[in-house]
């Protein structure tokens, strides 16, 4: 049975200020964060098309890429938010796996890419968020021994992308507009606004 989360420990919340002190992006206060949107070249969406490694969640028809780090409480709080909505939103989430908040996430990140599912060893390190088997705060998934060289390629190219757009801090979302055109979003929405968000995808 899975576990839930509890209350973080003060050395957990140490860490876990650590890491938002770094680049995490929490729920408010993130228009700074978002206002590179405005400046966030077109060739961003196709870039994560047609280069980047992603895992895909749902196969509906509105498309949403997402970077995220494996050790991201954010990005995790965003992974609970639009898991119930795949299916009811005809969504497909494209999760663009970074590994450079932590020593671990790295590893984390290759365990992901180098499983023979990669959606159940994504979704293993969501649903185990947490509750690592060394007890540290973080993704669930046990981090690859070896990354090999491929995975290491696919990492880079995705680390690429995201320094190359000028990004700063996951979860960031990317998507193309109903209409023409594409945007992103930077940290975790509110409930309204990720239905906002949703409702203008193409």
């Amino acid at each position: 049975m899975t576990r839930r989360p509890t209350a973080c420990s003060p050395s957990r919340r140490q860490w876990l200020r650590a890491l938002g002190a770094a680049l995490l992006l929490p729920e408010s206060g993130m228009d700074a964060a978002n206002a590179q949107r405005a400046a966030t070249p077109a060739s961003l969406l196709a870039a994560l098309q047609h280069q980047a490694a992603t895992i895909r969640q749902g196969g509906g028809r509105h498309r949403l890429y997402v970077f995220f780090d494996p050790n991201c409480p954010y990005c995790h709080q965003l992974y609970l938010k639009l898991r119930p909505l795949v299916a009811q939103r005809d969504l497909q989430v494209h999760w663009v796996v970074l590994g450079m908040l932590t020593a671990s996430s790295a590893p984390k990140a290759a365990a992901i890419l180098q499983a023979p599912d990669r959606l159940k060893a994504f979704e293993t390190n969501e649903n185990d968020y947490d509750f690592a088997a060394n007890g540290q705060p973080g993704g669930g998934i046990e981090p690859a021994r070896t990354i090999e060289p491929a995975t290491r390629r696919m990492l880079d190219t995705n680390l690429r992308i995201y320094r190359e757009h000028k990004l700063f801090g996951v979860p960031v979302m990317v998507w193309q507009r109903r209409g023409g055109g594409d945007d992103m979003y930077a940290g975790v929405p509110s409930g309204q606004q990720l239905q906002q968000l949703l409702a203008s995808l193409a």
